[in-house]
């Protein structure tokens, strides 16, 4: 991608041709997915990750077009948050996200045995090249015993757009659950067991150490606070290294389950989270389905946050 930027006294601005995706083979059957020949996303499956951090499919690097790194893996505060990844704390009896399980107020976390695993099962398309790149993928929610309890169909498509002679990295990710145990399977997070702000689960974006927020935005919203509603996210950001990102989060347009609110964390550590079951949770019935549609922006620089929600 730099090859086709350049960076001016003033902000960025193409040069040369419209960007093409291409999409590489890994082993394990991961994938890496470049823009102009340099990496913007891997698409890692857990291999290698221990069972008490529930191996997961998940994004890392995520990087801008102009190649900063905008997600973290593995960090030493929660070892369980890997990149951008799609998980829910609690799958009936069984930890899906990694780590402790949160018992009550008074309990707090506890690691016992109840982990399990979330496993790609296989590519079921893949599309890339001038007009953007799509990736979908059959997916295995596991229980602790190995018992299946959710199968999903995931949806990953990526496009280029231009904001303010900028470009932007357009990722829409779409994913239906359904139950695998031939009866309703329940969704839920430390929220229900009353943790204060403990919402978490779904989509969920660990950023790189030491990511800062300078200012966020939601739809005439104060999302200044963790757990504020609003559609959309937008989030000005300076890595450890002083570059400047603009991220912009957002709901799918389609009726998605749950609630619209943020869960994020910008103090000791950066994470946002598409908090569907911010208060209460979800079940993902006998015979039918739960639909999730979002949308993440990624660009260099600040970014107007006007020009930004356009986009979402």
């Amino acid at each position: 991608m730099r090859r086709w930027m350049h960076r001016a006294r003033h902000g960025w601005r193409r040069v040369v041709a419209e960007p093409r995706f291409t999409i590489t083979d890994h082993a394990h059957d991961e994938r890496e997915l470049l823009l102009d020949g340099s990496s913007v996303a891997h698409f890692g499956l857990g291999h290698g990750i221990g069972p008490i951090d529930t191996p997961k499919p998940f994004i890392h690097p995520l990087r801008t077009p102009g190649g900063v790194t905008v997600t973290g893996f593995a960090p030493e505060d929660h070892t369980w948050h890997h990149g951008l990844s799609f998980a829910f704390p609690r799958v009936d009896a069984h930890n899906l996200w990694g780590g402790g399980t949160y018992f009550s107020p008074e309990q707090g976390y506890i690691v016992v045995e109840d982990q399990g695993r979330i496993d790609h099962q296989e590519w079921t398309s893949e599309a890339s090249g001038d007009a953007g790149a799509t990736l979908r993928e059959s997916v295995r929610w596991v229980g602790h015993e190995g018992q299946p309890l959710l199968d999903e169909r995931r949806s990953w498509s990526f496009v280029v757009a231009q904001l303010e002679g900028i470009p932007a990295l357009l990722i829409d990710f779409a994913t239906t659950l359904t139950s695998a145990t031939g009866s309703d399977v329940a969704l839920q997070t430390p929220a229900q067991r009353g943790r204060p702000d403990g919402g978490y689960g779904g989509l969920w974006l660990r950023l790189a150490e030491g990511f800062a927020a300078a200012a966020i935005d939601g739809d005439g919203v104060d999302l200044s606070e963790s757990g504020g509603e609003s559609r959309t996210m937008i989030v000005h950001g300076v890595t450890v290294a002083g570059d400047e990102v603009t991220l912009g989060l957002a709901f799918g347009d389609q009726p998605t389950v749950g609630h619209h609110r943020w869960l994020h964390r910008f103090e000791p550590f950066s994470a946002i989270g598409w908090a569907h079951a911010y208060v209460d949770g979800l079940t993902v019935p006998a015979r039918g389905e739960l639909a999730f549609q979002h949308r993440l922006v990624i660009a260099d620089g600040h970014l107007d946050p006007g020009a930004v929600r356009a986009l979402l």
